[in-house]
């Protein structure tokens, strides 16, 4: 526990470093502060938390989101802000591309962000984190530099909220922000699904600024309807039930719950007063016990969380629950509408809040006829040890890590949880594949790092693309033409470290 708190402490030394080397810099601007940031909840969170921490210091911005900080992105940034005086901030990238930011860049920049840096395959890397961190640390946070892991304790929202706490202590209501952004990238992984590491302490500042309410609540979706969160969970499946949202209500009115409100609405799991919900939490288990063959304590496990409320939101809304805000936030990205997540994210509720929800509406339409799809077509593919798929014209690449990610959770047996699952689909107005790899944490501890296979299958292809990520969530481009040939070193670097491994 020492260790934890010297190196909590040596993170915020560095966070007055950087805050130092910022304010020396933005004294000399002549432009706004350029944010670039990634265009998921995280990503839109990181940004939103930047931009508003700027705003109330009265320092102009600028905010750009974009699908990955590519090779192509940098050199575009280097040739149009080579002759004028203006700072960069990334957030949620940039560790990935540090060399290539520092080789290129003319300008001052801080990079905020959670994934591994540039060359280093694992967290196990010590010596090489540590050379890269004595030569950063001065413009470059990243956990890793402290030893906390980046995919699990903190987001890059959580970075960007460390940062603009220690440039104003008055930004700690970004606190929940910063949580949206670490539930968007699935870091609740505690027990029952709560948080851990820097992200625990960063709900401790959203409660003591009682901004947050967190209640125990089963695990379903609260504000859609009720039938419709039973039968599509992702990560409760029950047969009968799971795909089938009109057998799952027969299901409901069965156990005697009232199903409709006053005006004639299906209720929503917020809708359930506490002996209803008991009633459902008891039918669910011996349903589960029954049907599945599970065990009871390992079904409670999978059915009692952490639920997190925001206490000045609307309740029942789609921003009063914070997986709901940042579902909202990454659908807004995935549909080409980054900034309306942006304005939502700082604080307006009237036109974007609105646009959101119809954004929010299409990407699930989205989502549910690209998984229909690949269930209903065969559409999976495999080798020894990888398995993909092709999104063709029903999965754009805007969406296909979202897929990837839900196809690892999904309990209906459509992939295989002991190989990852690599997804990939045409970029626009390029001869390119977007690339997104998951794994199954199962997988994980037996020694899969997607980061260093997406890494290591470039080189092995000759490719000089920008590749990396976690261990279980990864990505890249690749040209069409080498595709078989990715894949193909993909799966033989997977089999080298499984046998490392072992």
């Amino acid at each position: 526990m020492k260790k934890k708190s010297n190196n909590f402490e040596e993170l915020i030394s560095d966070l007055n470093l950087v805050k130092q080397y910022f304010y020396e810099n933005i004294n000399k601007l002549e432009t706004p502060v350029k944010v670039y940031t990634h265009l998921d909840s995280d990503g839109i969170a990181s940004g939103a938390i930047l931009g508003k921490a700027l705003f109330r210091d009265n320092i102009p911005f600028q905010i750009t989101v974009l699908k990955q900080l590519e090779l192509e992105e940098i050199d575009k940034l280097s040739k149009e802000n080579d002759q004028s005086n203006c700072f960069f901030l990334f957030s949620d990238f940039g560790s990935g591309q540090y060399l290539d930011l520092q080789n290129k860049l003319n300008n001052p920049f801080i990079i905020l962000d959670h994934h591994l840096p540039q060359g280093i395959g694992n967290k196990e890397e010590k010596n090489l984190i540590k050379d890269i961190y004595e030569k950063t640390h001065q413009w470059h946070i990243n956990p890793y530099f402290y030893g906390v892991d980046g995919s699990l304790e903190i987001s890059g929202a959580g970075i960007s909220y460390f940062f603009t706490k220690s440039l104003n202590e008055g930004n700690i209501d970004l606190s929940i922000i910063a949580l949206i952004g670490a539930i968007g990238d699935i870091q609740n992984q505690g027990q029952n699904k709560s948080f851990i590491g820097l992200n625990s302490l960063i709900l401790k500042d959203a409660k003591n600024s009682n901004l947050i309410e967190i209640v125990n609540d089963i695990n379903l979706s609260p504000i859609k309807p009720l039938n419709e969160a039973l039968a599509y969970s992702s990560e409760i499946h029950l047969p009968g039930l799971s795909g089938d949202p009109n057998k799952s209500l027969k299901f409901l009115k069965n156990l005697g719950i009232l199903i409709e409100n006053s005006n004639g609405i299906t209720k929503s799991l917020m809708d359930l007063n506490q002996e209803e919900k008991q009633k459902l939490t008891s039918a669910l288990i011996e349903y589960g016990s029954i049907k599945s063959n599970i065990n009871p304590n390992d079904m409670i496990k999978k059915l009692i969380i952490n639920r997190y409320l925001l206490k000045n939101e609307v309740i029942g809304s789609d921003l009063y629950e914070i997986n709901e805000f940042s579902n909202l936030l990454n659908a807004c990205g995935r549909t080409n509408n980054a900034s309306i997540g942006i304005a939502i994210a700082m604080g307006d509720r009237k036109n974007s809040y609105t646009q959101a929800q119809k954004n929010l509406e299409d990407y699930k339409k989205m989502l549910v006829n690209a998984l229909s799809w690949i269930k209903d077509g065969n559409i999976i593919k495999e080798k020894e040890y990888i398995q993909y798929f092709y999104g063709e014209d029903m999965i754009p690449e805007n969406i296909v890590g979202t897929v990837c990610s839900m196809l690892i959770f999904d309990e209906s047996g459509t992939i295989k949880k002991n190989k990852p699952i690599l997804g990939y689909a045409k970029r626009n107005d390029s001869d390119e594949y977007k690339i997104s790899a998951r794994a199954h944490k199962s997988i994980v501890k037996k020694g899969v790092n997607l980061s260093k296979v997406i890494r290591e299958a470039l080189v092995r292809s000759n490719l000089k693309s920008l590749g990396g990520g976690h261990p279980p969530a990864a990505g890249t481009k690749v040209p069409i033409c080498k595709i078989e040939e990715f894949l193909e070193n993909c799966d033989q670097t997977i089999k080298k470290q499984l046998n490392q491994k072992n």
